[in-house]
């Protein structure tokens, strides 16, 4: 399943990974996709907590940030269109143990947008007119705050382009993380395995005189 825009040709997936907020740029310090993909979670390996990662995860859903602030969870889109976007939602932090998440919207080229700080609650993350270029991305950051202890969140953002207008389209170009959710892009076919595909789908593969 890929995340597209209605009416354009490009169409784009999400990246979910791990990666860190830079206190002082108020940006992400970096990204790092999370390698292994359990059919329902993006994980930094086939069991959790990984030797590695720690516990972030990104699911549908929402997920988990890792042991410390150097892996906070990131879902990440990537902008396809020059315009303008509307974002809507809400972090959801259910437990009582712990001390709760941050969760922060960050743009490329803009830095930070908003954060918020939830424990054992919801907040809304809806923000309106946020400039976007092709190419840019926005992340979708939770960290943890002093304890990792219960930090299991709720995040399902959608992105939805107000301007310009997408052709074709009767309203506006939508991004939905829960509908959104995918696995890892199919590997292409090199030439030789195209041909190949041809050669056995001929009919001189297909019938013997």
């Amino acid at each position: 399943i890929s995340a597209c825009l209605v009416g354009s040709e490009m169409c784009i997936r999400d990246r979910y990974g791990y990666g860190q907020y830079d206190e002082a740029a108020h940006r992400t310090a970096h990204f790092t996709p999370l390698p292994h993909f359990t059919g329902e979670a993006y994980q930094g390996g086939e069991k959790l907590p990984n030797p590695k990662l720690g516990w972030v995860t990104l699911n549908a859903a929402g997920g988990h940030p890792g042991n410390d602030r150097e892996h906070a969870a990131i879902r990440r889109w990537i902008s396809p269109i020059d315009g303008v976007v509307g974002i809507s939602g809400a972090i959801s932090h259910k437990q009582t143990e712990g001390d709760g998440v941050r969760a922060c919207i960050i743009s490329s080229r803009l830095g930070e947008l908003a954060s918020w700080n939830v424990f054992h609650m919801s907040a809304g993350t809806n923000l309106d007119g946020v400039d976007v270029k092709k190419g840019d991305t926005i992340d979708f950051l939770v960290d943890c705050r002093d304890s990792v202890l219960d930090d299991s969140f709720e995040w399902t953002p959608i992105i939805k382009a107000v301007a310009p207008a997408v052709a074709g389209d009767d309203g506006p170009a939508e991004w939905n993380a829960a509908t959104g959710f995918a696995g890892p892009e199919p590997k292409r076919l090199d030439a030789w395995v195209k041909y190949a595909q041809v050669l056995l789908e001929s009919n001189e593969f297909v019938f013997v005189d």
